[in-house]
């Protein structure tokens, strides 16, 4: 996709990239919460990683099977495979890890500093220069996650350091991935990056001996969570919306995230919004 056509696609092209851009990010708002529920049963992250890839990938090749869509060139399943394996898998990693020292609330704030991050990279990289409405909405959300991470009381250091890690290796991942990816079927794009995803984290879940079998309805409705509403739903929506409206679009839509991830951190686990938030 290149700049023009990400920023002058038809009206209702646009409005439907904004529309996926919208749910992706609803979506992935409840990523923390569901990672929380298994941690709380006594679950690894490498552990609910794995269980989350192999659900989501078991459910999106049944449907490519299904309806054929895996026929395709060998060029795009190693795209593919390969942005699971160096882009997606490690970036997913962090942010568990992040979410162990952070409230999801937070964690998510620092992941929302990506979208300076896709701007920057898109300037460096695919040589687009942003526009003046990318560069007021960008200013915005920047500003609204600085000031209620300002507030946000005294946490480990490595948690933080964590969450930036994780907002560079996530607009990176985008940059890469709607390059990469161009005209390919965002489902099956989806498909190859939790299959390939699941095996990094099988091989590191067992490597550690930390399997646990996900048995109780807690740790159940957990990796169900994390693999459909937190994985499936928001990856295939997000792809399409980078198809239609390009990655730094996508991702500035995206900062509506952190204001669903915090209420919901609010209802269910009792962090509690200031005035300044």
């Amino acid at each position: 996709m290149s700049g023009g056509s990400a920023s002058a696609c038809l009206p209702a092209e646009r409005a439907k990239g904004v529309a996926f851009a919208i749910v992706s990010a609803i979506s992935f708002s409840t990523l923390g919460l569901f990672a929380k529920l298994a941690y709380s049963q006594g679950m690894a992250p490498s552990q609910a990683l794995a269980w989350r890839f192999s659900l989501a990938a078991l459910c999106l090749w049944a449907f490519l099977l299904a309806r054929g869509g895996h026929r395709r060139p060998a060029r795009e399943y190693r795209n593919a495979l390969l942005l699971g394996l160096l882009g997606f898998a490690p970036q997913a990693g962090l942010f568990f890890l992040t979410v162990k020292y952070l409230d999801p609330g937070i964690a998510s704030l620092l992941l929302y500093l990506y979208p300076a991050f896709v701007v920057v990279f898109s300037v460096a990289f695919l040589k687009r220069p942003p526009r003046m409405a990318q560069r007021a909405a960008l200013a915005f959300s920047s500003a609204g996650c600085v000031l209620t991470l300002w507030s946000r009381g005294t946490y480990p250091a490595i948690g933080y350091a964590l969450g930036l890690a994780v907002a560079i290796s996530y607009a990176g991942y985008l940059v890469v991935g709607e390059r990469a990816m161009k005209g390919i079927d965002p489902i099956f794009i989806t498909a190859n990056l939790m299959a390939s995803s699941a095996v990094v984290y099988w091989i590191v879940t067992i490597a550690t001996g930390s399997v646990l079998l996900p048995t109780t309805p807690a740790v159940i409705a957990g990796v169900v969570g994390i693999a459909v509403v937190g994985s499936i739903i928001p990856i295939v929506t997000l792809f399409a919306s980078i198809r239609l409206i390009g990655s730094a679009d996508a991702s500035l839509v995206s900062t509506i995230e952190p204001l669903f991830t915090v209420i919901l951190s609010a209802l269910f686990f009792g962090e509690r919004l200031s005035g300044l938030q």
